[in-house]
């Protein structure tokens, strides 16, 4: 990932004057059990997160049983070409369902449910707060991060992941343009990072191929040292890209205006 830390979410609690994240609008089928946040949250798209791009979808289900919706389609997304669809149907999936009755017996119905994507905002995340490394620790990480380069560059955590195939030629040529000077940066960041997570025992047995438990999600983002290219990059690549692609994620509402969040 070019910058860390970076959270993403989905909003489970909506923003005042918005409708609820799950507008059932099929009264006769209902929520048994809401689809799990922590799902969402792990689904957020990649290459919207590091733009930082919310979004949402609508998806619509038809059940002939009890249980989890198993044949949905997507009926509207925004922005397209994001992933939000894709992500919102698998969403919606973990979720269970129970039809209606007449007369005690299960009726086929079609129950329908908007899925909102947001990005965590960066003033929630704090920075590295944690000791710094002595120069033995940073000594071992440049090894272990040496060896990870031996055979090229590591990858870079699905960057494009969610985006839209006809529209990856174009962002990827953006992206080996933008990010030259952050890939240069990022062999260093990452030995910081290792070295700040690890202590020397630790780093000496990675060294001899042996497990060390990871560290907590939390403290791995915040260990990452901030780069200021790497913000430049992010923010040009998303104007290129909500200039030639649409970024809108406006909701419209019941009585027809549009709500431009």
């Amino acid at each position: 990932m070019f910058i860390a830390p970076l959270l993403a979410l989905a909003v489970l609690v909506p923003d005042p004057g918005t409708p609820k994240l799950w507008e059932q609008e099929a009264p006769a089928t209902n929520w048994a059990r809401t689809p799990d946040p922590e799902v969402t949250s792990d689904l957020m798209p990649g290459f919207a997160a590091q733009l930082d791009l919310r979004g949402w979808a609508i998806v619509r289900c038809y059940q002939e049983t009890d249980g989890h919706p198993y044949n949905c389609r997507v009926v509207e997304e925004r922005p397209q070409g994001l992933g939000f669809g894709s992500a919102a149907r698998v969403v919606v999936a973990s979720g269970e369902l129970r039809l209606g009755r007449v007369a005690g017996i299960p009726m086929p119905g079609e129950v329908q449910a908007r899925v909102r994507f947001r990005v965590e905002d960066e003033a929630d995340e704090g920075g590295w707060s944690g000791p710094e490394p002595s120069e033995i620790q940073l000594k071992l990480a440049r090894q272990i991060v040496d060896g990870a380069y031996e055979d090229g560059e590591p990858e870079e955590d699905n960057f494009l992941d969610g985006l839209d195939f006809d529209r990856r030629a174009v962002v990827q040529a953006w992206v080996d343009e933008l990010f030259v000077e952050v890939r240069a940066e990022r062999r260093e960041a990452l030995v910081l990072q290792l070295a700040r997570l690890a202590s020397e025992s630790d780093l000496r047995r990675l060294l001899a191929g042996d497990y060390v438990s990871p560290p907590d999600m939390d403290k791995f983002e915040s260990a990452f040292p901030e780069s200021k290219a790497a913000k430049a990059a992010v923010a040009e690549l998303r104007r290129r890209y909500c200039e030639r692609y649409s970024c809108d994620a406006s909701e419209v509402k019941t009585d027809g205006r549009s709500d431009g969040r």
